[in-house]
């Protein structure tokens, strides 16, 4: 056992190492991986492109670089529209200046507003100088730094024998100046000649790459890792298809509403290239977070300097804050999540992390790069980690995520997450395959000493109160309407209803004829399994009833045949209730021999023959572990009840007699 442990540990070490490695060399190594990803990136982009030219009976290598060009002259013509829109601002620039300052000024003087501004310039620029500043020009007498070298004290001026310190500056020569750009410009440029090259290989050896890349991943595994390929290409492709259609809308919405906004406010004068400010918005928010505002204020800014009101700058200001909260809260979240994958914390956590190790093209490739990630989590069991942290699937079963809350003693979010359960499933679904399963974790928990007896009242009480509140909420669903309901709850409601046979399935006649009594094996959560059935039964027009934990065997017996039950049904959770629906089910049988009998070992497993030669007291006694199974033996034992009682029902009579 300590030898797992410490494979255990160190398997995780060496996980956490390889992690560790793999993020320096992604860091260290950026000027290869960057052009590399890049390139990938790209490659998903036009491959459909080139998948559809070739569909027209166009060769790959003219497809490729048809669309290859196509996406240069897209780039060129965007930086030209875009140098064309900064020199007419420039030409401008006097115009806009002074209507700037003019805004400026009215917005100065206007009340606080003017004492703020007043009182920054008193901070930054005092109006009145020092008493003992020199009336000389300060440059005459500060031109070179004191033979002394000694330093002027805080708060003390400037004064010829503490002149002011003066370092020297070295001015570069035009050489120095072009050479400077040059380098500056060569790096980017060499980037995207690499990109180019890397998307011109890869379009043209996909399918080639992505055999080796199997290969190479999945030896011996080959069904796992085309699996994981195919789903890393799906996810990836979705995704940015769905970007690319949003980004288009939001393009020409946002055109359509500059174009709107000039219409409406601005006094007969039109905003300059709307469609170009549209089409440059919508391509920059494939940067996520960044792009769209840097992309913004550059028309905010033109509507504030070149239209003489207000109301230009605030609509358009206004048109962004209202897109991105539109696009950002409803349309992504539906568009994105279920294409990637990747939960919304995950989106932020990842733009952050590929933003500090690559910078802005990090922050470029961060949601391809993490649904990478997610993909290999996965697939791959020792990431699994990677999966768990970034992906959008819960990590807690239902039964586990109701049994949280209420073991944290948060009875409202159980609630509200029971209730959602019942939204979309039928209320035996709900409490067969969440709260019972819920109850046996708390009870295995309490039998281990890992339950303390205030989180042992508050589970059995909110557990109670769940099984209430879900049966009634069921009854006010049915009764709106059976028609609304699913197929379990249309018969549910036929039974009750008086239907004798619906789709070859006997039911109860109207008014119950078949009683059922569930009696607790032992505590109170045997009683709370027993209520959920009983509800079930109490739905599908039964006479059931559920006896309470507290009382005695021989009291159980005297109830069973106050009722005149039909059926019994001995409700027990294990790990502890063997011993005790054992002693019921000799009890029952001795005192009544003729009814029938069902034990319910909830959530059981394990080998079923054994566990019913231990329990039952006779043959003839169902065993069963789950409430489909005792619904559906319920109902096979019911049905010569029923038979007998529409044989003896009077019958009625003719109309008019």
């Amino acid at each position: 056992m300590a030898k797992s442990a410490e494979l255990v540990k160190g398997s995780r070490f060496v996980v956490l190492a390889s992690v560790c490695i793999v993020i320096a060399g992604l860091y260290f190594a950026q000027d290869v991986f960057i052009p590399l990803a890049l390139a990938v990136l790209f490659t998903f982009i036009l491959s459909p492109l080139v998948k559809r030219l070739e569909r027209l009976h166009l060769p790959r290598v003219p497809g490729i670089l048809l669309v290859i060009a196509l996406g240069l002259g897209l780039v060129a013509f965007i930086a030209y529209e875009l140098a064309t829109q900064v020199v007419e601002v420039a030409e401008q620039l006097p115009t806009y200046k002074g209507e700037i300052r003019n805004k400026l000024n009215g917005i100065r003087g206007t009340g606080k507003l003017q004492k703020i501004f007043e009182d920054a310039k008193d901070t930054v620029m005092p109006s009145t100088a020092p008493a003992t500043m020199p009336s000389t020009n300060p440059v005459a007498t500060t031109v070179r730094p004191s033979d002394s070298g000694a330093s002027v004290p805080p708060g003390e001026p400037y004064t010829s024998q503490h002149p002011l310190p003066v370092q020297p500056v070295t001015t570069a020569t035009p050489v120095q100046t072009a050479w400077e750009w040059v380098s500056g410009a060569l790096h980017p440029l060499a980037t995207a000649f690499l990109v180019i090259v890397f998307v011109i290989f890869m379009l043209l050896n996909q399918e080639d790459l992505r055999d080796r890349m199997i290969r190479l991943v999945g030896a011996g595994q080959l069904n796992t890792t085309t699996q994981a390929v195919t789903d890393a290409a799906e996810r990836i492709s979705r995704y940015l298809f769905s970007l690319a259609v949003v980004n288009l809308c939001y393009g020409l919405a946002v055109a359509l509403g500059l174009w709107l906004i000039g219409k409406l406010f601005g006094g007969g004068q039109p905003f300059p290239n709307p469609l170009f400010w549209g089409l440059l918005c919508g391509v920059s928010r494939f940067v996520p977070y960044v792009g769209i505002w840097a992309t913004a204020a550059l028309p905010v800014a033109l509507s504030f300097g070149l239209f003489p009101h207000y109301g230009v700058f605030f609509a358009t200001l206004g048109m962004f804050l209202a897109y991105e909260t539109v696009v950002a809260q409803f349309i992504e979240p539906y568009f994105y999540g279920s294409r990637t994958g990747m939960s919304t914390i995950a989106v932020l956590v990842s733009a952050v992390f590929w933003t500090w190790l690559w910078g802005p093209v990090g922050l470029l490739l961060s949601t391809p790069l993490t649904v990478i990630l997610v993909v290999i989590g996965k697939y791959v069991p020792q990431l699994q980690f990677l999966d768990i942290i970034l992906g959008d699937e819960p990590v807690l079963e239902p039964p586990v995520r109701i049994y949280q809350r209420l073991l944290a003693l948060d009875a409202e979010e159980a609630a509200d997450l029971a209730r959602e359960y019942l939204k979309s499933r039928p209320i035996e679904e709900v409490f067969g395959q969440i709260l019972l399963p819920a109850l046996a974790l708390a009870e295995q928990d309490r039998h281990s000493g890992n339950l303390d007896a205030e989180r042992e009242a508050f589970v059995r009480q909110n557990m109670r109160d769940l099984v209430e509140e879900l049966s009634e909420l069921n009854r006010e669903r049915l009764r709106e309407g059976p028609k609304r309901a699913n197929e379990g709850e249309k018969q549910a409601a036929l039974a009750a209803h008086g239907s004798a046979e619906e789709n070859g399935h006997f039911v109860l006649p109207k008014g119950c004829t078949v009683n059922v009594v569930c009696l607790p094996a032992h505590d109170e959560s045997d009683e709370i399994a027993g209520k959920m059935l009983a509800e079930l039964l109490a739905d599908r027009g039964y006479c059931a009833f559920a006896a309470s934990n507290d009382r005695l065997a021989s009291e159980m017996m005297g109830i069973v045949e106050s009722r005149k039950a039909h059926l019994v049904v001995i409700s027990a959770l294990p790990p502890a209730a063997t011993a005790h629906a054992r002693y019921l089910c000799k009890r029952l049988h001795a005192s009544s021999p003729e009814i029938n009998m069902i034990v319910g070992l909830w959530t059981a497993n394990g080998d079923l023959s054994k566990a019913k030669d231990r329990i039952t007291c006779d043959r003839s006694v169902t065993l069963t572990t789950d409430f489909a199974d005792a619904l559906h033996q319920i109902q096979q034992l019911s049905q010569p009840v029923i038979v007998d009682a529409n044989n003896h029902a009077p019958e009625t009579a003719p109309a008019g007699s």
